[in-house]
């Protein structure tokens, strides 16, 4: 009887163990499954933006006529196609590069900050989610705080290697990024790195004044993971790029540069 008994429990214990390995294997394969799809998704939209485009109306102009048109004041044109991808989002804001890395991607900007979380560039649901502004911030970069969130992939996609900006090494090597938008093109010259508890509003974005603007330039400064001769003033625009950590439960790093004009 106890034998029998012992061998119920045996199977019993045998079959929860084959259900949770069939389980794990399911969630493995559709996080695979996601992180494919979705790659995939990103990768046919770099390849559109890179297809060459007809030459401009500006660039049949004879030399002199063209230097006319030039502001000295604007950022260079942007080389992206920002027609083409309103085609596929209208939300389309920007599009964010960091030389060497991952992080090649479009940016849009919802309703909210939760749809982008789950959606694709192109609208379909998926874990990877999109790079998006903060929807309380202006979409065009023009406030002196823009926010940009995105995921940290396992598979090192979207905003994963923001974590590597931990290391002073990291940002040596890569202390810029590029930030292309339908008014122009910028430089954004990362000058700090914070780790910040995601329960909480931890990054501003109004001011009081000029005075108290520096200050808090200053103060994520000194809270960086990193050190660096970047100057921010009171005049210049900065953006946060946020993504999960794993300090502690809601862990958070931004990672915060300010906007340069590429000359024209």
């Amino acid at each position: 009887m106890k034998h029998s008994r012992a061998q119920r429990y045996l199977c019993l214990l045998m079959g929860l163990c084959i259900v949770g390995i069939v389980c794990s294997a399911y969630v493995l394969l559709s996080a695979d499954r996601a992180y494919t799809y979705g790659g995939t998704a990103y990768d046919q939209i770099r390849l559109y933006n890179q297809t060459p485009k007809q030459l401009s109306a500006s660039a049949s102009l004879p030399a002199s006529d063209q230097k006319e048109s030039v502001d000295p004041r604007e950022p260079a044109k942007s080389a992206v196609d920002f027609a083409m991808l309103a085609d596929i989002n209208p939300y389309t804001v920007a599009w964010l590069k960091s030389e060497n890395t991952q992080i090649d991607y479009p940016v849009v900007q919802g309703q909210d900050n939760a749809y982008y979380l789950e959606h694709l560039f192109t609208g379909e649901s998926n874990r990877m989610g999109s790079l998006f502004v903060d929807y309380r911030t202006p979409g065009d970069f023009s406030g002196r705080m823009t926010i940009i969130y995105g995921h940290q992939m396992k598979n090192g996609s979207m905003f994963a290697s923001l974590l590597e900006y931990k290391k002073q090494m990291y940002y040596d090597a890569h202390p810029q990024m590029q930030v292309e938008t339908p008014s122009g093109s910028y430089t954004l010259e990362l000058f700090a790195g914070i780790i910040a508890d995601g329960k909480e509003e931890f990054l501003r974005r109004d001011f009081d004044d000029e005075d108290d603007y520096v200050a808090y330039i200053h103060s994520l400064v000194e809270a960086s993971t990193f050190r660096t001769n970047v100057t921010v003033g009171a005049d210049e625009r900065i953006v946060a790029l946020i993504t999960c950590s794993y300090e502690y439960t809601n862990a958070r790093y931004a990672l915060l540069g300010k906007l340069v004009p590429e000359a024209a």
